[in-house]
């Protein structure tokens, strides 16, 4: 068998909870429930840019939305599970420690093929499509599935002492539950034409999930924007650009739209000005979606694609913003 050349995105897609709720809802909830605190109302909002989310019912696992985003998917491609060879489930949310949460969607599909998961925070997606893509041009796999299953809203704090906590649980607030799902498959033309991936690993502490009761370093949740800025601004400079378009040897006047993953609404015009990309081709969705972690940018892909604002063709950026602090670029021909 020749060894292939690319690989291309077969198809993308992305699976809401029928259950949204506005910002005004859930500060009515908090209040509701923090009979000691006034909760100040349109806060939520200003702080985060978040308007809307999307919770999941009790009874759903991040399996279940990866799989029903999943089916959706190969619909759209004219599969069937038998046709994968490989899936790989990259999310920040997990059905189990053990055995990796691949398994249980590849059981509920019903397919039979080799499995296992990437984690990388809000970047696990986008490095699920690298090693995809790897695999797939070494020649070890043609079909691949690289999904996620974001059920982040349980960190969601409905009951708060005071101000202090109310701040603390400020990320909570802004989180949303999705599924999302890309089929990737070999090909003789290019469709996923580069990859440029950066770390300041060295600043972890500033995005931080502890596990209860393991000792870890981090003591308790803590996601400080103002330190991942500063560390994001010193990963997007001309540097890592350069480096990173020269890689598929397309400037960014090439690209005709950009995904972007951000934690706030208010970063999307510094990211834009940082990036070098106009705001009108930028797309976003964290004040429609809240921050759907690894699943914004299939997410985002697959809105764009239904609304018309993309095409088969097009070449489109996506970026990828993560603690640890992560930062990644895929260039992608539709």
């Amino acid at each position: 068998m020749t060894r292939p050349r690319y690989s291309r995105m077969s198809a993308v897609a992305a699976h809401l909870p029928e259950r949204r709720i506005s910002t005004d809802e859930l500060e009515d909830i908090i209040q509701e429930n923090s009979p000691e605190f006034r909760v100040p109302r349109g806060m939520i909002r200003r702080m985060t840019g978040v308007a809307h989310r999307y919770l999941r019912p009790d009874d759903q696992m991040p399996s279940d939305l990866a799989v029903t985003a999943a089916g959706k998917a190969l619909a759209d491609a004219g599969w069937q599970p038998g046709d994968l060879d490989l899936i790989v489930f990259a999310a920040v949310s997990m059905d189990l420690l053990e055995p990796a949460t691949a398994h249980v969607v590849a059981a509920k599909l019903g397919a039979g093929c080799p499995v296992f998961d990437v984690k990388n925070a809000c970047n696990s997606l986008l490095n699920g499509l690298e090693v995809g893509d790897a695999l797939i041009r070494s020649g070890a796999y043609r079909r691949v599935l690289v999904c996620c299953g974001e059920c982040p809203t349980h960190i969601l704090r409905k009951s708060v002492s005071g101000p202090r906590e109310f701040l603390d649980a400020m990320v909570g607030y802004t989180v949303s539950d999705v599924g999302a799902a890309v089929l990737l498959e070999a090909s003789d033309e290019p469709g996923l034409l580069g990859f440029g991936m950066r770390a300041i690993s060295s600043e972890w502490p500033a995005g931080a999930v502890p596990l209860p009761g393991v000792p870890s370093g981090a003591s308790r949740l803590r996601f400080d924007l103002p330190v991942m800025a500063r560390a994001v601004h010193r990963l997007v400079d001309e540097e890592t650009l350069a480096w990173s378009s020269g890689r598929t040897g397309l400037p960014m006047t090439e690209v005709s739209m950009c995904c972007a993953h951000l934690a706030a609404g208010a970063l999307a015009d510094d990211f834009s000005a940082t990036v070098g990309i106009p705001r009108s081709k930028l797309v976003t969705t964290i004040t429609s979606h809240g921050n759907t972690a690894s699943a914004t940018l299939p997410l985002q892909l697959d809105l764009a694609l239904r609304e018309g604002r993309a095409a088969r063709g097009d070449t489109v950026l996506l970026a990828g913003l993560a603690s640890g602090i992560s930062l990644g670029f895929l260039w992608l021909r539709l």
